[in-house]
């Protein structure tokens, strides 16, 4: 028969291997959980990756729509700065005429009405077109504008994709 005390030890260095068993296997267990979870980290972050990508794709299409918008913007407002002196000298022009058409008035009233018939009907083309333009300018601001609240968005959501990533990480 074995001593008590050597049987007491028996069953405590069963109870400790039992443990120490039951440890390596959770450790296992564990350790294939965070191979798992780090393997679905790392398709995350391969699928960011990816959709930076896009993303930065995308903005390098829209960068030069952009830079055309830009120009076309000044382009036109440099249109609409001639058409404004145009239409300033034209002003000029008509109020010269009209100041020498009253010098003359009395001997010339039908070259006076036809001449000035003339330099109003040039304003009034001149300040259709300055309209027109007008409304071009406008047109190209509002398209320049949205073109940049998409491309402000889009940053925000790159942005976003990569505070995640990080995150996740």
């Amino acid at each position: 028969m074995t001593d008590p005390a050597v049987q007491e030890k028996q069953a405590e260095l069963d109870a400790l291997q039992t443990a120490f068993d039951d440890y390596i296997a959770s450790s296992r267990e564990l350790e294939e959980e965070l191979d798992a979870e780090l393997t679905k980290c790392q398709q995350d972050l391969d699928q960011a990756e990816s959709r930076n990508s896009a993303l930065a794709s995308q903005l390098a299409n829209v960068t030069p729509q952009l830079n055309s918008l830009e120009s076309k913007l000044s382009s036109v407002t440099s249109q609409l700065k001639q058409e404004s002196q145009r239409r300033i000298q034209a002003e000029m022009a008509c109020e010269d005429a009209e100041n020498k058409m009253r010098e003359v008035e009395g001997t010339l009233a039908s070259v006076r009405s036809s001449e000035l018939r003339k330099i109003k009907d040039e304003n009034e083309d001149l300040m259709e077109r300055l309209a027109f333009i007008e409304g071009e300018v406008e047109d190209y601001r509002n398209e320049l504008d949205t073109e940049r609240e998409r491309h402000r968005g889009e940053l925000e959501e790159m942005k976003e994709d990569l505070d995640v990533v990080k995150m996740r990480l």
